[in-house]
This record gives structure tokens, C-alpha cells and sequence, in this order.
């Protein structure tokens, strides 16, 4: 399903990830573990478009992955990711703040609000969670 293969990054001469693989296969779930400075979140930034990598390559679903390929690109071929630092907008509805740059569009382009609500409430009470998603994140 994923295969990084060969990836290597440096950032100001100094190289932070030399030659490393990384696969998953179809309805495997992978830790990554190791110690601060290991890399970990380097080449998951990589996947997912945050940095552009040295060396290597990236295929998810059979097809490669170009080389400095946007998050918004790699969104849209169904990888992204979810950060540690994870910052929530206050002053934007709990809805917005699940779908912040992904929100469910109309025919016109326009963001469909009810559409991000019932997605965004079916993903809340999947997690067991009593939150309006029409809510302000700061109430």
C-alpha cells in the first residue's frame, strides 16, 4: 500500500535520515517508535509533503509519488497527517476545525456546511464524543 524506499534527508549539511525504508501494507497498522532525533517525524513529514526529500522515492497505492509533491497534493491522493503539536482554532466551529483544509465542497465550489456538520457529528459519536460540531472550539 506504502513503500518509502532509500530516503535520505539533510537539513544545512547535516543528514538526518540516511537510506531508510518504510512500508505498510493494506489494513496494516505500523508503529513508528525510537528515540527524540531519530527521524521519526522527518519522514513522515516527507510522506506527507512537508518536506521534499534527498534521495529515494515514495509509491502509495502502486503509483510513485513525485518528487516534492505539496501536503494539499498528497491530501489528495489520500495521505496526510496528523501532527503531534496538534493546535486547535478557537474561534472556528468544531466542524471547521476537523476538516481545516479539506472541507466537503458543493457543485460551485462552495464549502458544503451541512454536509462537513453530518460528517464531522458521525465522526464525534465514532469516538464516543457528545460535541455539537456546530460549536465554537473555545466553548
Amino acid at each position: 500500500m506504502l513503500q518509502m524506499k532509500g530516503i535520505s534527508k539533510s537539513f544545512f549539511g547535516v543528514e538526518v535520515l540516511h537510506n531508510v525504508d518504510f512500508s505498510v501494507d493494506k489494513g496494516e497498522i505500523m508503529g513508528l517508535c525510537g528515540e527524540n532525533g531519530a527521524g521519526k517525524s522527518t519522514l513522515m513529514k516527507i510522506l506527507s509533503g512537508v518536506h521534499t526529500l534527498d534521495a529515494g522515492e515514495v509509491g502509495f497505492k502502486g503509483a510513485g509519488i513525485r518528487r516534492g509533491a505539496t501536503p494539499l497534493e498528497m491530501q489528495r491522493v489520500g495521505v496526510s497527517m496528523i501532527h503531534q503539536e496538534l493546535n486547535l482554532l478557537n474561534e472556528l466551529y468544531v466542524a471547521q476545525n476537523i476538516f481545516l483544509c479539506r472541507e466537503p465542497r458543493g457543485g460551485m465550489g462552495l464549502i458544503n456546511r451541512n454536509r462537513m456538520n453530518e460528517e464531522a457529528a458521525r465522526v464525534l459519536e465514532k469516538l464516543g464524543e457528545k460535541i455539537d460540531p456546530r460549536r465554537k472550539v473555545r466553548d
